[in-house]
């Protein structure tokens, strides 16, 4: 028997701001489904709008409230945490999500068991979370 490793989703972005959370909150209404079309719904981790480019990874078991590892809590409505470039967001609202800064170019993952880095953020959206 094979206990194969979980498949693992890598995508790195640029250096700079990004609000960090359920994209639905921050990308502009009007915006939304052009977005998820780009991107034939989060199938492709990476969409684009406007010439803005949003990543979103699926959460393991849909929406519901996720704990970072630092002790943040991300509430998901659309099944998605992931990263809108700030200048891109709309009503950044800290009970929703977080702003981030990273330096310099990061890679961010998800793994087939829910668990999503966005470099040294760690949520683990699998099915051990609290609400």
């Amino acid at each position: 028997m094979h206990v194969l490793p979980p498949t693992t989703i890598r995508v790195e972005v640029a250096a700079g701001k990004y609000v960090l959370g359920d994209p639905c909150y921050v990308v502009p209404d009007l915006d939304w489904q052009d977005l998820l079309k780009s991107c034939e719904y989060f199938e492709q981790p990476i969409g684009e709008v406007h010439g803005h480019q949003v990543l979103g990874f699926s959460t393991r078991w849909g929406d519901g409230t996720y704990a970072d590892n630092q002790h943040r809590h991300y509430p998901v409505d659309a099944g998605l945490i992931g990263l809108v470039p700030i200048e891109y967001a709309i009503g950044v609202d800290p009970e929703l999500s977080q702003v981030v800064e990273f330096k310099n170019s990061t890679t961010c993952t998800r793994t087939s068991d829910g668990v999503l880095t966005f470099g040294n953020i760690v949520i683990n959206t699998d099915s051990s979370y609290e609400e």
